[in-house]
């Protein structure tokens, strides 16, 4: 289904050296074509700085089912949202999450949220301190089943070896840290764990985070000549092994 999802993407961009932008439509098109009318799990979604956007999620879930995917990378935990909303969207897929270890830090309040919203470094700290402060709360309340095909990692992402410590990767969504390095850094690990599949970057064309874009525009432009952006998301991915 990848190969028949490569042609109908090409289809639809140019030949340009910009990141190709698609349409959503293109890609729930191509969904309804092979999947018909589906339902899915999603809460409402999440207000929290940080979260994911209710066109993101059509994204991922869309991306999710044309993989067939069975063994899921999430890096960048925080709450847990995307985790949960990935394990109730997969029949029997295993869901790993990384995110940094809990670290004994101030409180969110002590953030100033004009600041939050303007400054990539000073969100990722905001971020982190959240999560240290709250934990997975949106995994709370799942079923014992669904519970049981996440594995929570707490761990630098950087430093993991997923082939090894995972297993092959069909789906991979890339959200932790922003700046070029960490994003250059758990892009590479990843690929070396991913035959085939897809990898979703998140915070691409973000306004207070560049790394992620500077990096696909660049690095991952040049070794894959297509990477896509679906429009209206912050969301761009490409196709691996095919």
């Amino acid at each position: 289904m990848l190969n028949e999802l490569k042609e109908i993407l090409v289809s639809h961009t140019d030949t340009t050296d910009k990141i190709s932008t698609i349409k959503l439509k293109v890609l729930l098109q191509f969904h309804r074509e092979k999947f018909g009318l589906r339902s899915s799990n999603v809460l409402f979604p999440p207000v929290e700085i940080g979260s994911i956007t209710l066109v993101d999620q059509v994204v991922l879930l869309s991306l999710i089912d044309i993989t067939g995917a069975r063994n899921i990378l999430e890096i960048g935990t925080y709450l847990g949202y995307t985790t949960r909303m990935l394990v109730e969207n997969t029949d029997s897929a295993s869901i790993y999450s990384v995110d940094l270890p809990n670290q004994k830090k101030g409180t969110s309040e002590h953030f100033e949220y004009k600041r939050v919203l303007l400054d990539g470094d000073y969100n990722d700290d905001y971020l982190r301190t959240v999560q240290n402060q709250e934990g997975e709360v949106y995994l709370e309340g799942l079923s014992n089943d669904d519970r049981s095909r996440i594995t929570l990692i707490k761990r630098d992402s950087t430093t993991m070896d997923y082939k090894k410590e995972v297993g092959e990767l069909d789906f991979a969504f890339i959200d932790g840290g922003h700046d070029i390095g960490t994003v250059a850094k758990d892009t590479a690990l990843v690929l070396e764990a991913m035959p085939r599949g897809i990898i979703v970057w998140h915070d691409f064309s973000s306004d207070i985070h560049s790394g992620v874009t500077e990096y696909l525009s660049k690095e991952i432009k040049s070794r894959y000549k297509c990477v896509y952006h679906v429009q209206g998301s912050l969301c761009a991915f490409i196709l691996v092994g095919v």
